[in-house]
């Protein structure tokens, strides 16, 4: 979608936009655009003065089926008329076994364990201290321009200096830095087939 100019957004956005100012702590970055997104279908979303937008980037890579797929909503509110938390550690929960199982019997080789995490960052962090009690190695390597979460873990593994913050430190040590085959905005400014792609 092209940036909008916040002076060209309808009165609503602006409203939102200056509110969100005053009453959110934000991400470590700015908000990219001055988008107010009121609903979502599919792959389209609508901001709060009507104006449509294609969304190639699924929520933030969780909307796979698309936004409010009416199989997901009905399989949410079904569960929900039974059970909307339990806590995963104390208790068994059948939805949850049973996904476990469904995901054993497509997964390769001897991958049949499955962890359920809240979100992306507590992924990668019990992938990092499991890779460290696998290996008992500390040292990992992350790509520049990579983004895994705003935890104290995650953010060390983050390869984009803009999303860290410097007086928050020190970060986890032994985290290295690689640049990722990235042709089109090659982060040494190279050009294939001059560059170091096929050395």
């Amino acid at each position: 979608m092209p940036r909008k100019d916040l002076r060209e957004d309808g009165k609503r956005t602006r409203e939102f936009v200056e509110k969100a100012h005053r009453y959110l702590i934000t991400s470590m970055v700015e908000k990219i655009q001055p988008v107010v997104i009121a609903e979502a279908k599919g792959a389209i979303v609508e901001d709060i003065d009507g104006e449509e937008y294609i969304d190639c980037f699924a929520g933030i890579s969780v909307v796979n089926a698309g936004h409010c797929h009416p199989e997901v909503i009905k399989s949410g509110i079904e569960q929900m008329k039974k059970l909307v938390h339990a806590c995963s550690y104390v208790y068994y929960v059948p939805p949850t076994i049973r996904l476990a199982e469904k995901l054993a019997e497509i997964t390769p080789l001897s991958l049949q364990k499955t962890f359920f995490g809240n979100s992306g960052a507590e992924a990668i962090e019990c992938a990092v201290k499991l890779a460290r009690k696998f290996t008992k190695k500390y040292e990992m390597i992350a790509l520049m321009g990579s983004f895994h979460g705003r935890t104290l873990g995650t953010l060390s593994l983050t390869g984009q200096a803009g999303r860290k913050k410097y007086d928050m430190g020190p970060y986890l040590s032994g985290v290295s830095y690689v640049a990722p085959p990235y042709c089109y905005r090659c982060f040494f400014e190279k050009e294939y087939p001059d560059c170091y792609s096929l050395r």
